[in-house]
């Protein structure tokens, strides 16, 4: 911002500059302003002034002005203020932190005022009020008991409100933008959706990917697959992919960007769709962030799999892949979008071939892409936002490597929770036989194979066992494989573990009693292909030998 007609820029006006040292003025010009050493006591009158000596007196001097220089506890007096006030009134308050950062930022006097606008206005969805007073107004929105939006706001004033114009002027101001919000409301909600698809043909997508109606068509196909998969009407999810992105073009998503797809899902709902179809629509952009709501429902969770595996399809074959430092597309948020759908809902599903799919919708639209490029690409990328996720959830860093080893991109439920399930216990002691038990079989391997030429089979002799330990860790890997062979994709990831940890007193009582590097060749090899036959049966949990030591 700039002050009258100079210059400089700064994130407000800047009308003086205090340089006070030691309690002594430092005379210095900055643009048009030179340093002063007092404060201005009237923002209408600035010939009130007030000399400050030093730290001490400008901090004194602004408390008698009842500003509070200190952020910190100039946002703990707002937040006080407003469950103070909330409580006073009977009325209850969800107070959004990054809201009340921001006003903390636009004063410096805090004064909290209580206003609220025509009860018509409830009739609209709830979030039209909410996005209406909290983003574009900078108010604080209310709740009664149970949890219904009132039509009482508060707003955090810089002034005491003595004649009441502060609190009038922001009814007026929230009263003008919910009429136009009411007035685009009414008129939206009974335009027919299936008229208006066909009115997405004029509504580009993005260069090299068409237009709406393009997308859509693609979504109809590829959520036909999705349906497959999560075992639901197929009707339904191409009904829902139909008429998703024709809010796109009411006046009230212009008006509110913010509301796209939530408003979808409330005119589908008073057009009489079915309940699915209308929740789906609302829900398709989620989750759009780290924090955010996942949609559980099955109709929910396959559009918002089906937009969002389209985007990622299209924008990584026209090249717009995220840099280090850029993601103009939020590519990063839909490949995470992707990774919590199937993660939080704990569903199994063929990311590959359903990319592979959607890059054949592409061609049947005259698109040309590297598919191959794409496909290894994107699943790289996913790969990598599950990576992320994993690390937020606190999993170790050599376990979530270990995971990653096969990336197949097919398994990333299975993938996400052997790690989470190794992850509870590793430092445990079920957890620690474990590894240990492994580690002791991969490093005798290791050593021996390094500088010898050696090759070993995938199985070992029974028929030339010496004794008993042996027969016994032979007897345990056969009982482990015929585990794994069983399991099917309901696995309880922990019950394996628990197996996994019964081989530890075989594996020590045979490294205790036997000499692997027996000075009979044949013996030799077969106690190392016994101790191989081990390590890959446990590698069928995870590839523990990306597993630090315990």
């Amino acid at each position: 911002m700039r002050w009258s007609d100079h210059n400089l820029q700064w994130g407000r006006p800047l009308k003086s500059l205090i340089a006070i040292f030691d309690s002594k003025f430092i005379e210095f010009a900055y643009h048009h302003l030179k340093s002063c050493n007092f404060i201005i006591l009237d923002k209408e009158f600035e010939d009130k002034k007030k000399i400050v000596k030093n730290y001490k007196s400008y901090i004194d001097s602004l408390k008698k002005l009842n500003i509070t220089i200190d952020q910190n506890i100039r946002k703990s007096i707002i937040e006080k203020e407003l469950i103070r006030n909330s409580k006073k009134n009977n009325i209850h308050i969800e107070i959004n932190e990054k809201l009340l950062s921001e006003v903390t930022d636009l004063v410096d006097q805090p004064n909290i005022l209580l206003c609220q606008f025509d009860k018509r206005f409830l009739s609209m969805p709830k979030e039209i009020l909410v996005i209406t007073m909290q983003h574009h107004q900078k108010y604080f929105h209310t709740l009664d008991r149970k949890g219904n939006i009132t039509n009482q706001f508060f707003v955090v004033a810089n002034n005491k409100d003595i004649k009441g114009y502060i609190k009038a002027g922001n009814e007026r101001v929230v009263e003008a933008r919910l009429n136009d919000a009411e007035f685009f409301w009414h008129k939206n909600k009974n335009q027919n959706l299936f008229k208006q698809v066909s009115k997405l043909k004029s509504m580009n997508y993005f260069k090299g990917l068409g237009t709406y109606f393009d997308k859509i068509q693609r979504m109809r196909k590829l959520g036909g697959v999705i349906s497959d998969e999560l075992l639901i009407s197929k009707d339904k999810i191409e009904i829902s992919c139909s008429i998703c992105k024709t809010d796109l073009l009411s006046d009230i998503v212009g008006e509110f960007p913010e509301l796209q797809g939530v408003m979808g899902g409330y005119f589908a709902e008073s057009q009489g769709f079915d309940k699915d179809v209308s929740l789906a629509i609302k829900e398709h952009y989620l989750p759009n962030s780290l924090e955010s709501k996942v949609p559980t429902k099955p109709f929910s969770l396959g559009l918002s799999l089906t937009d969002k595996l389209d985007t990622l399809v299209g924008f990584f074959g026209v090249n717009q892949k995220p840099t280090s430092s850029k993601d103009p597309f939020a590519l990063r948020r839909a490949a995470l979008g992707v990774i919590r759908l199937i993660l939080e809902n704990k569903k199994n599903i063929r990311i590959k071939d359903l990319i592979n799919y959607s890059l054949l919708l592409y061609q049947e639209q005259n698109y040309k892409f590297d598919n191959a490029s794409v496909q290894n690409d994107l699943s790289e990328f996913l790969l990598e936002r599950l990576k992320y996720y994993m690390k937020d959830k606190a999993i170790r860093p050599d376990i979530i490597n270990a995971s990653l080893n096969n990336k197949n991109i097919n398994n990333i439920n299975e993938i996400f929770r052997k790690s989470f399930a190794l992850n509870k216990i590793i430092n445990k002691e079920s957890g620690i036989d474990i590894i240990s038990s492994y580690k002791r079989a991969s490093n005798i391997i290791e050593n021996e194979l390094k500088d010898n030429k050696l090759e070993l089979a995938d199985t070992a002799d029974p028929g030339i066992f010496k004794n008993d330990f042996e027969k016994n860790l032979f007897k345990k890997i056969k009982e482990l494989k015929k585990y794994f062979t069983n399991i099917d994709n309901d696995e309880n990831y922990e019950t394996t573990l628990d197996n996994l940890k019964t081989a530890k007193p075989i594996i020590f009582a045979f490294f205790d009693n036997i000499i692997v590097n027996d000075n009979d060749e044949i013996i030799r090899k077969n106690r190392l292909e016994l101790l191989q036959m081990f390590c890959r049966t446990f590698e069928n949990y995870i590839n523990f030998s990306k597993i630090e030591s315990a």
